[in-house]
């Protein structure tokens, strides 16, 4: 199968290294001998996650329209992910960023973001989404003199997965997804890689990974279905079925991509995985791709790494 790369990838620098991304067969995790599961590793991205896709493309496209000019400022609410990947494409073109996290996101992605050069304004842990009622309020006082990317809300968000990331795992696989798993944060992802698939006919099965248990799980970069706040990008109708994944599954699943495949990936590629392995479970035989978000440096200081 033929596969056109993004133009994002013809492009000169670092910015041109990302996308295109391996995608692995994992050797030792699938717990069915006639499926095979796939990691897409995003987490090979230049800043460390597949955020950096999106990144690049909400920032690209608001320049084609006028929206982002030079000497504006960049905001954005982010739990990590996004932040890092505005961080080192504002750098690279030239931009001021000012990010808005939850003071319980863990030190090595403050000290990042900062090393990057951005304003860091942490908001209460206390509502799981301050960081967004924050950077809304920021954008709407400042008319004008800022750029809000609102990666929830943003169609750019969807659109870089529809056009970028689905068609790659596709030509990986020559049309052969037979399942695709993926964690639920803002639901770009998902929806993109979905609504490229059904547009191409495929009939992959499209599994959303959320935390689950009593009390429920902390996995970073993922939302739960109930939350007050539910990204409006997110288009529900192209997933089948959502998989709920405790937090102690997701540590121990995430080790284990360290010991049997030899990755430091972060926790939602644990929980991602550990939801895949079910999905194999109950199928004959085929394809399972799974997305590694993010690498797992940027967790070590929290208990993944005790």
């Amino acid at each position: 199968m033929s596969f056109v790369a993004h133009p994002a990838a013809r492009r000169p620098g670092l910015l041109g290294l990302i996308g295109d991304t391996p995608l692995l067969r994992l050797e030792r995790s699938s717990p069915n001998p006639k499926v095979a599961i796939w990691a897409k590793l995003e987490l090979m991205n230049p800043s460390g996650s597949l955020k950096d896709r999106i990144a690049l493309t909400m920032i690209e496209r608001a320049e084609e329209r006028g929206e982002l000019r030079p000497g504006m400022t960049i905001v954005e609410a982010t739990s990590g992910n996004t932040g890092i990947a505005l961080g080192m494409v504002a750098a690279v073109k030239g931009y001021r960023l000012e990010l808005y996290m939850l003071e319980s996101k863990t030190i090595e992605r403050r000290k990042m973001l900062r090393f990057w050069g951005a304003d860091l304004v942490l908001t209460t842990k206390d509502d799981p989404d301050s960081h967004i009622w924050g950077a809304k309020e920021r954008a709407e006082a400042a008319a004008g003199d800022v750029f809000y990317i609102d990666q929830n809300e943003n169609a750019d968000n969807v659109a870089t997965h529809a056009e970028w990331t689905a068609p790659e795992i596709v030509a990986a696989l020559d049309g052969r997804v037979d399942a695709f798993v993926a964690g639920y944060g803002t639901g770009g992802t998902l929806s993109g890689v979905g609504r490229h698939l059904r547009q191409r006919g495929i009939p992959a099965r499209m599994v959303a990974v959320e935390p689950g248990g009593e009390p429920r799980a902390r996995i970073d970069g993922l939302k739960h279905s109930s939350e007050t706040y539910q990204p409006p990008i997110y288009d529900r109708d192209v997933v089948d079925e959502t998989i709920e994944v405790e937090e102690e599954d997701a540590y121990r699943v995430t080790r284990e991509i360290a010991s049997r495949e030899g990755m430091i990936a972060g926790l939602s590629s644990g929980a991602s995985l550990w939801a895949a392995q079910r999905v194999a479970e109950t199928m004959d035989e085929g394809n399972v791709v799974v997305l590694f978000g993010d690498r797992g440096e940027r967790y070590f200081s929290t208990r993944l790494f005790e």
